[in-house]
């Protein structure tokens, strides 16, 4: 996976899930100056990219379209913001999945972490339906992807 640029909302939902450190490890992962002062503190190993003029939002994904970048989010808006700039983008639940398919974790981590992301994740029940089917196939196939691909 090429970098990936996160914002505010993905980064408070993957150090509740204490998984931050794991996705840093696994993705290059970047964001930029204004969702740092946003979320607090720099967490180590996320490159950071100075800060510009407009709202975090659009300077996001501006700044993904720049680097051909994927985009990790929870926020409908920046998905669609990345969506329409032909971006790729994931939010916690595919990233979760990403990590399972990649072999990162296992099923019973997978399970773990969804269980635990469904206790405060904000998506709607269309979102936590196309998941399951999505673990459903993965769980069935158990795929696992090599770390050149996905």
């Amino acid at each position: 996976m090429p970098l990936c640029l996160i914002d505010t909302s993905t980064l408070i939902y993957l150090e509740k899930l204490v998984l931050l450190e794991r996705v840093v490890s696994v993705f290059s992962v970047a964001t930029i100056a204004e969702v740092i002062r946003e979320f607090g503190c720099t967490p180590k190993g996320v490159t950071i990219y100075p800060a510009g003029e407009g709202a975090t939002d659009r300077l996001l994904v501006q700044q993904a379209v720049r680097c051909n970048a994927v985009v990790f989010s929870e926020d409908k808006q920046v998905l669609r913001y990345a969506d329409r700039c032909g971006l790729e983008y994931y939010n916690t639940l595919m990233i979760v999945f990403a990590l399972y398919a990649r072999g990162e974790i296992d099923g019973n981590g997978c399970a773990s972490l969804l269980g635990r992301l469904e206790k405060f994740a904000r998506y709607d029940e269309n979102v936590w339906t196309f998941g399951r089917r999505v673990l459903a196939e993965l769980y069935r196939k158990n795929e696992r992807l090599s770390p050149d691909t996905g």
